[in-house]
């Protein structure tokens, strides 16, 4: 008896070792954030990607095809991986994949940034925050960007429930799959309490609050409309800067909270009467925001308004205010192809169907 014990006891033992070593094979082939391309510029990017466990042999390999012959090594033991191509073309689609150790992504696609003559096509949308029904709405919303296939896209804030929670981050990036093939250009939200996830994931131009960026014909602004923000100097200054040092065909401001909305949230009176003075010095073209859980575009001083907070948050009520052309509750993004002509806006629901479109036409001076 006692002998069969000690055989069953051995026995127990093996099967959990051999289970442990099972567990450390599926830890170890995981990777649990990305890859994604960030702060992509006409000739560089990142690739970023976090593993569930440290490994220490990290390579970015990539290319102009699908065999992604260049390889970039960074050998150190870490699960937060971040890895810069340099020399790159512009107005161009690499492949890419990464490897971890024995791991080894799919192969994915980005697109540098594109020449002012070019046409471009991206889409800007916000409020994804799903912890609420966990993330299926936001994740369909997902599924129709990726249908679309845009260059890049931006994000008008809020992207999850507490950007404390790097649980949630993990869910944010699981779901949004058209991460892995555009850059994703954010602002902060309310729901991102500043949270060092969020200043983690996104390599951000400046100092993370407030940046610029220049796409084909668009010079693209993000801000940072928190309360800790809407006053500060140092913000209004830089905007300022960048806005009378700007020589781009259009100009595209976006950040969280509206000036304008007939939500539930309603306007932002503060931005309006700090900022939108601003805008209308400068001609700006659009200003996307989001905070309000729905789709409304709006029209003053000659400069769209547009709210689209739809990406997958509980929706609010909308309605009419003096300054509203079309309102709408509906999980949604918006789609805009521009060239130095012409920029053609849709609103889009998650069935591919269009809410609302317009179009803005350029004149070239003589």
């Amino acid at each position: 008896m006692k002998n069969k014990i000690i055989f069953i006891l051995i026995s127990i033992l093996i099967i959990v070792s051999f289970s442990n070593v099972n567990e450390g094979i599926s830890r170890e082939a995981l990777i649990i954030i990305g890859p994604f391309p960030q702060n992509t510029s006409h000739n560089s990017t990142y690739i970023i990607w976090q593993t569930e466990i440290k490994t220490l042999n990290n390579s970015v390999h990539f290319g102009l095809y699908p065999d992604c012959n260049d390889i970039i090594y960074k050998n150190n033991l870490t699960d937060f991986h971040k890895i810069k191509l340099d020399d790159l073309n512009p107005s161009t689609k690499y492949y890419y994949k990464v490897k971890s150790n024995e791991i080894e992504s799919d192969i994915h696609y980005f697109h540098t940034s594109f020449n002012e003559n070019s046409s471009i096509k991206f889409v800007a949308y916000g409020d994804t925050r799903g912890v609420w029904d966990n993330w299926i709405n936001a994740s369909i919303v997902s599924k129709a960007i990726i249908e679309e296939q845009p260059n890049f896209v931006i994000h008008t804030g809020d992207i999850v429930k507490d950007g404390r929670n790097i649980s949630q981050w993990i869910d944010f990036f699981s779901i949004s799959n058209y991460t892995h093939n555009c850059t994703i250009y954010p602002v902060l939200g309310n729901h991102e309490y500043y949270g060092e996830s969020y200043f983690k994931y996104f390599d951000i131009q400046g100092d993370g609050y407030w940046y610029s960026f220049n796409n084909g014909p668009i010079h693209f602004i993000g801000l940072d409309s928190n309360k800790k923000n809407i006053f500060n100097p140092n913000q209004i200054i830089w905007l300022l800067k960048d806005l009378k040092s700007n020589e781009k065909t259009y100009i595209i401001v976006f950040f969280h909270h509206p000036p304008y909305s007939s939500g539930s949230h309603g306007s932002s009176y503060l931005i309006r009467l700090l900022w939108s003075p601003i805008f209308n010095i400068f001609n700006v073209d659009i200003i996307f925001n989001g905070h309000d859980h729905i789709y409304e575009r709006g029209i003053v001083n000659n400069i769209y308004y547009i709210v689209t907070g739809g990406g997958g948050a509980p929706l609010y009520k909308t309605g009419e205010k003096w300054w509203t052309i079309h309102s709408e509750k509906s999980f949604h993004y918006c789609l805009i192809n521009a060239d130095q002509n012409e920029l053609f806006f849709q609103s889009k629901r998650t069935d591919g169907s269009v809410i609302d479109s317009f179009i803005i036409e350029k004149q070239e001076l003589i």
